[in-house]
């Protein structure tokens, strides 16, 4: 039969069911089978001894000793009946005392121990050939007779052979059967497996569609549900990766093509009193499209799996503000803002690198729209339960009720934003929070002015 099953050089479920089974099947059968020989062998010989008691009972009565002289008084015509069989060949031997023989054949085999009186049945070799014996000793006047009956073993085996193939010839049939049973129903129960199998193989690689688990037996349902998992969080990679090189292109044409045309205008008046004016705005453009590129590489860095399988590793805070502190405290003073921290020496699992960036973001917005003069506090406690807030409070513009939830998205800006940011930097900090289980929270401050980010790991 085809094993469709058997594929890529792995073992086959069918091959390795049927294994599993016809071992312990063909066991129970070899076992059977002794002991369905035990059976017909003992029964065989209980039936047939008791028949060959029969001529030595038979004799018994005609031995006698008179007056000092052994007397047997059976005509040989009625031994010659006795040894009558139509299928095994039948001996008798009758001795007296001394082992003399009075009649029959000489040289039988005689039983293993003679002291005891009763009936000895036995096996033994007689002219070559194998037999089963019945020998009875008789005291009579002081004398010992000995008559001995054996007969050839043609009915015994005969008797076990069939009593052997009537107890294995059922039990055989029905396992072989059994056996072609349980292959169809096996390659029925598997065959929801191989459309399954062949279903996913033929789809392409753009199709990501998750497979109906009502398809697959309810042993093969937890298998599909990790497939369809790691289907659905593919496809969420794939999807981001796209999302992520289509604004990629159209947040860096804008930018790029202003820079290029500055550098044109700036070329055709070397020397001239513009010139400086355009510079001025190469350098404006080009930091912006710098800051755009890292933007959009620490979102890349933020997606799923953009960092590999970076395993997290338990945080120093302090370390990781400290860095954030000696890169952002000079733009705060060339704007005249008050940059604060307030920290509690905590540790927070999570990846390093991201952690920076979540942090950076949440300062670098909140110093961009926070006007000279203002004010600036981070802060980093532990919670009393479990886990650790990040804050960051500032004295800007704020962002209305209506438009936090929004702010989340990528490159979206609250409308009529002053300054020359693209939209990124919240967006950033939700898919940093979003991978190490965190919640962002956008608030009002206590004092009713400007914006409080807050950052709750658990």
């Amino acid at each position: 039969m085809p094993d469709r099953a058997n594929t890529g050089g792995t073992a086959s479920l069918r091959r390795e069911l049927l294994r599993w089974l016809l071992i312990p099947l063909v066991t129970l059968l070899g076992l059977g089978a002794v002991a369905a020989y035990r059976i017909a062998l003992g029964s065989a010989t209980k039936a047939y001894d008791k028949a060959l008691l029969d001529p030595v009972i038979a004799i018994a009565p005609h031995l006698a000793t008179v007056d000092g002289k052994i007397s047997f008084d059976l005509p040989m015509s009625a031994l010659d009946v006795l040894r009558v069989d139509e299928e095994d060949q039948i001996f008798l031997g009758i001795t007296g005392p001394n082992g003399v023989l009075i009649a029959g054949s000489p040289g039988l085999p005689e039983p293993p121990d003679t002291t005891e009186n009763g009936p000895h049945f036995y096996d033994g070799k007689y002219l070559g050939q194998s037999l089963r014996l019945a020998a009875l000793r008789l005291e009579r006047d002081g004398s010992s007779f000995l008559i001995t009956v054996g007969e050839t073993l043609v009915k015994r085996n005969q008797l076990v052979r069939e009593i052997l193939l009537a107890e294995v010839v059922p039990e055989v049939l029905v396992a072989a059967s059994a056996v072609v049973l349980v292959w169809f129903g096996i390659g029925r129960g598997i065959a929801p497996l191989l459309r399954l199998g062949t279903e996913i193989a033929t789809r392409s690689s753009r199709d990501l569609r998750i497979v109906p688990e009502s398809h697959a037996p309810a042993e093969a349902r937890p298998l599909v549900r990790s497939l369809n998992d790691l289907l659905q969080r593919l496809d969420a990679a794939i999807g981001a990766q796209q999302r992520f090189l289509a604004n990629a292109a159209h947040q860096l044409r804008t930018p790029l093509a202003g820079l290029l045309a500055q550098v044109e205008l700036a070329t055709r008046e070397r020397g001239a009193a513009g010139a400086e004016q355009h510079l001025h705005a190469i350098l404006i453009a080009t930091r912006r499209t710098a800051h755009l590129a890292n933007q959009l590489l620490a979102l890349a860095r933020a997606e799923p799996g953009g960092r590999g399988d970076a395993a997290p590793e338990l945080i120093d805070l302090e370390e990781i503000i400290d860095a954030v502190a000696d890169e952002w405290v000079p733009r705060a003073v060339a704007k005249n803002i008050d940059l604060g921290f307030e920290i509690e020496p905590v540790d927070l699992r999570g990846d390093p690198v991201l952690i920076k960036e979540l942090l950076a973001n949440l300062i670098d917005n909140a110093v961009s729209y926070t006007p000279p003069d203002g004010r600036v506090t981070v802060r980093v406690q532990a919670l009393r339960q479990s886990g650790v807030v990040f804050e960051v409070e500032d004295t800007g513009i704020g962002i209305p009720q209506d438009e936090r939830a929004r702010v989340l998205e990528r490159f979206y800006r609250v409308r009529a934003t002053p300054g020359d940011g693209c939209g990124l930097g919240l967006a950033i900090v939700q898919e940093i929070a979003a991978l190490h289980d965190a919640e962002v929270e956008i608030l009002t401050p206590a004092s009713g002015v400007g914006t409080l980010v807050r950052v709750r790991f658990r």
